[in-house]
């Protein structure tokens, strides 16, 4: 069984910006799941953007290597990155998968792949004493969540990419006392999206501009640490009113936000 990086796709005519890195054969793929996104590609041969395939389908090539030092983008740019071998490749992957993260919007997600050291070929090689791997990085699974949340990503999903047809060979060392959660054993590779937000935290962040959420924010704390809190109220059920904020909204952004969340709905209640 093979799968890739598309099972995470959903498609959709939102103006999105995508950043495809060393990631060009997707490129097709995702212009037709995405008609209206700005689609910039990160790769060391930009003369593949004057090939027939993909001549046409992205608005900036970008022809470096992304294993050397800083993408050139500003920060919070892509809704996002699709970077099939970041894990596999980089010479730096922690410091690489920061930066990923920093180039991502608060709601966005990265999209990548790694190849999977608890596949039962490879603990084949490693019994025998081998390990014929030189240049490419492998993983388990809870290593790249670990990773993954040093690099302040906050959820992770799994797929498999390549699994094996039949299970035999991954359950003889399930046998032998190896978890097999998932078909682990069978897989030599795993595909991921890691979100830059929980689910909750990104669809709160999606309603409301950054600005008007930063601004509810500052106000929920001078409110928290009665700092003005009786004019922090005013000004906040004044904002909520001019920017049509709904009290669940506002509930569920003081659980997300303030330490002593109680406390500030309770000073609320009126409101809410």
């Amino acid at each position: 069984m093979k799968n890739d990086l598309t099972v995470f796709l959903s498609g959709g005519v939102a103006p999105l910006a995508i950043l495809l890195v060393e990631s060009t054969p997707y490129l097709p793929q995702v212009r037709q799941l995405y008609p209206t996104a700005r689609i910039d590609v990160v790769t060391d041969i930009p003369e593949v953007a004057n090939t027939p395939e993909y001549s046409g389908l992205a608005e900036g090539w970008h022809g470096l290597d992304y294993r050397l030092g800083e993408l050139p983008f500003d920060e919070e740019t892509f809704d996002l990155i699709l970077a099939e071998g970041a894990l596999t490749d980089a010479y730096e992957v922690y410091r690489l998968m920061l930066g990923l993260n920093r180039l991502l919007k608060e709601t966005g997600a990265l999209l990548t792949s790694f190849r999977n050291i608890r596949y039962h070929q490879v603990l084949d090689y490693l019994q025998q004493g081998e390990f014929p791997v030189q240049q490419e990085h492998y993983y388990a699974k809870a290593e790249v969540v670990r990773l993954l949340e040093r690099a302040l990503f906050q959820e992770i999903h799994f797929a498999p990419g390549e699994q094996d047809e039949e299970q035999a060979a991954g359950e003889a060392w399930a046998a032998r006392g190896f978890g097999d959660y998932s078909h682990d054993l069978s897989t030599r590779m795993w595909l991921l999206r890691a979100e830059r937000s929980t689910a909750e935290a990104a669809a709160l962040k999606s309603i409301y501009t950054p600005a008007i959420r930063k601004k509810i924010a500052r106000l929920l704390h001078r409110i928290e640490y009665d700092v003005q809190a009786a004019e922090a109220v005013e000004e906040l059920c004044a904002l909520c009113e001019r920017e049509a904020i709904f009290p669940e909204y506002l509930a569920d952004f003081v659980r997300g936000t303030c330490h002593h969340s109680d406390r500030v709905l309770d000073t609320l209640k009126g409101f809410l």
